[in-house]
C-alpha cells in the first residue's frame, strides 16, 4: 500500500502548480497599452500633487477676470508681519499667533466666506483654513492663524494664500517661518577646519506680487506705464533678476523683456516698471513673467506669472485748423504795435517783425496726456514778396504773454526755429511742427502757442522798404485727446 501512495504524489503536486498558475494569470494587473497615459491628465498651469496630501497645493494664482462693464478681479497682496517676524524662535510646542497685514489689491470686493488656507510646507498644528472676511478694494486687514511650534529643533516654513467661496485661490502666497533651536551645549563647538563656500541655504522662490497700470483711465494711443512688485519669497539671494510682458495670453502673442535686471534677497520686493502704448481699444488680458529667462534655479518653479485685465477706451484722432488770436497777433516795431501780420521794412526805415498766437485750449478735451499726431503750420498764403533784398524769413516760437512790447519781445531770443526760407518757395508749404507741439502740450497742456516771422535784413533802412503780409496763417493739428 505504500508503494500506490508514492506513485500519486507527482500526479497531485501537477494539479496544484496547474492550479496556482490560473490564480496568477487571473490577478496579474492590466497593462496600459504603449501610447496611452493611465493616469488622470493635469489641467495646463496645475502641479500634480499626492492624494493624500491634507490641503491643497495649487500655487497658480486665480486668472484675472475678463473685463467688462462690471468686471473686477480678485487680487491679495502682503503688506507686513504684524506678529511673528520671519525665524522668530519658539520653544518646542510652544503655542503662537501669527498675524499678516494682506491688501486687497484688486477691484473685488472679498466675500464674507473669503478664506485664508494652508497651501504648502509645515503646518504647524495650524487649521486647514481660517476664515478672514469681506474686505473691500484698496483696503487692508489683519489675518491670524494660531499655530504651535515643531516638538524638534529645526527651521520651519508654510505657506498660505486666500480662497474664495468658490474653492478658487487668488493674490500672492505669504508664509510664516521659525527657529525651533536646539539644546544648548556645555562645551563650545570647535570652529569648522574647512574654509565657508558661502553658498546660501536654500533656493530663491520668486513671484509677481503685484501687476498694475498708472492710470485709471487707459486710452488707445496714449502711453501708460506698466507697473510690476516682483518679490522674492525663497531663502536665498536672487541675482539677474529679468521679467517680461505681454499684451494678451493667447498663443503666438509673445512677452517683451524689461531692459533692466534685479538682485533681489530673500523676502525683498522691488518695483519695476515698462511703458506701453495700446494701438487699438479692447478688453486685455496681459500677463507678467519673472525670471522670463528661466535661468534661476527656485524652490517653486510654477508661480512666477501673474494676468491683469486692461479695459482700453477708443481715442480716435481729431483734426482741428486753428486760427490766429486777433488781441495776440500782429506786428512790432520800434513806433509801436500793429494788429496787421507784417514782417519786413516800413517806408521811414522801421523794421517790422510778425507776431502770430494760437490757443490750443480751442483743441477739445486736450490735456498734457493727449497725443499730437501731426501739426502743421502754414504760413503760404501771403502779398509781397521781399525776399530779393531781405532774407532769409525765420519763422521761429517766441514767447511774449498777452501783448506785445518793446524792444523785449521785438528783439527777445526765439527757439526753436521752425524754418529758414530764402526764398518764397521756402514756405509755400505747410511747416512740420509735430514734435515742438508734442513736447509742449506734455509741458504746458492747453496753453498759447506764439510765433515769430521776420527776416534778417530788417535793418536795412529805407532804401530796402518791402512788407510781406499774411492774411490768414493756419495751425492744423491732428490729436488724441
Amino acid at each position: 500500500m505504500r508503494s500506490r501512495e508514492i506513485r500519486y504524489v507527482p500526479l497531485v503536486l501537477l494539479v496544484l502548480m496547474a492550479l496556482a498558475c490560473n490564480a496568477a494569470n487571473r490577478f496579474q494587473p492590466t497593462s496600459t497599452p504603449q501610447g496611452e497615459s493611465s493616469p488622470t491628465p493635469l489641467v495646463p498651469g496645475q502641479t500634480e500633487t499626492a492624494v493624500a496630501s491634507p490641503s491643497p497645493m495649487v500655487t497658480e494664482e486665480a486668472p484675472a477676470t475678463e473685463p467688462g462693464d462690471d468686471a473686477c478681479t480678485m487680487d491679495a497682496g502682503w503688506v507686513a508681519d504684524v506678529t511673528v517676524p520671519d525665524d522668530t524662535e519658539f520653544e518646542p510646542n510652544e503655542a503662537f499667533v501669527k498675524t499678516w497685514r494682506i491688501r486687497n489689491n484688486g477691484t473685488c470686493d472679498w466675500e464674507a466666506g473669503t478664506e485664508v488656507v494652508f497651501l504648502s510646507g509645515d503646518q504647524l498644528g495650524a487649521p486647514d483654513s481660517v476664515a478672514v472676511g469681506a474686505v473691500a478694494p484698496g483696503s487692508e486687514t489683519d489675518i491670524s492663524v494660531e499655530m504651535q511650534a515643531a516638538s524638534e529643533p529645526g527651521t520651519y516654513r508654510g505657506n498660505w494664500q486666500l480662497r474664495t467661496l468658490d474653492g478658487t485661490l487668488f493674490g500672492s502666497v505669504f508664509y510664516v517661518q521659525i527657529v525651533v533651536p536646539g539644546e544648548p551645549t556645555e562645551e563650545p563647538t570647535e570652529e569648522p577646519t574647512e574654509t565657508p563656500t558661502g553658498e546660501p541655504e536654500g533656493d530663491p522662490d520668486l513671484t509677481i506680487a503685484g501687476l498694475e497700470v498708472d492710470t485709471d483711465d487707459p486710452r488707445q494711443g496714449i502711453p501708460l506705464t506698466v507697473v510690476a512688485t516682483l518679490r522674492n519669497g525663497g531663502d536665498a539671494l536672487a541675482e539677474d533678476v529679468h521679467w517680461a510682458w505681454r499684451v494678451c495670453v493667447h498663443e503666438g502673442c509673445e512677452f517683451t523683456e524689461a531692459p533692466d535686471t534685479y538682485t533681489l534677497e530673500a523676502g525683498e520686493e522691488v518695483t519695476a516698471e515698462m511703458e506701453y502704448t495700446f494701438s487699438g481699444f479692447a478688453n486685455y488680458t496681459t500677463e507678467a513673467w519673472v525670471d522670463s529667462r528661466e535661468e534661476i534655479a527656485e524652490s517653486d518653479e510654477e508661480n512666477n506669472t501673474r494676468q491683469l485685465s486692461i479695459s482700453v477706451r477708443s481715442n480716435p484722432e481729431t483734426s482741428e485748423t486753428l486760427q490766429p488770436v486777433p488781441s495776440r497777433s500782429g506786428s512790432l516795431s520800434s513806433a509801436g504795435r500793429n494788429q496787421t501780420i507784417q514782417a519786413g521794412i516800413a517806408p521811414a526805415g522801421n523794421g517790422i517783425r510778425a507776431y502770430v498766437d494760437f490757443d490750443l485750449a480751442q483743441l477739445d478735451d486736450l490735456t498734457q496726456e493727449s497725443q499730437v499726431s501731426s501739426a502743421r503750420l502754414d504760413v503760404s498764403n501771403f502779398e509781397g514778396d521781399c525776399f530779393e533784398f531781405l532774407n532769409p524769413l525765420r519763422i521761429q516760437q517766441v514767447t511774449y504773454g498777452d501783448q506785445l512790447d518793446y524792444p523785449a519781445d521785438y528783439e527777445g531770443a526765439g527757439s526753436p526755429t521752425f524754418a529758414t526760407a530764402s526764398a518764397a518757395v521756402g514756405i509755400s508749404s505747410p511747416i512740420d511742427i509735430t514734435g515742438f507741439l508734442q513736447d509742449f502740450v506734455e509741458s504746458e497742456g492747453a496753453g498759447h502757442v506764439q510765433i515769430r516771422m521776420y527776416y534778417d535784413g530788417d535793418d536795412a533802412g529805407s532804401s530796402y522798404a518791402c512788407m510781406t503780409e499774411w492774411t490768414d496763417p493756419t495751425l492744423l493739428v491732428v490729436y488724441r485727446p
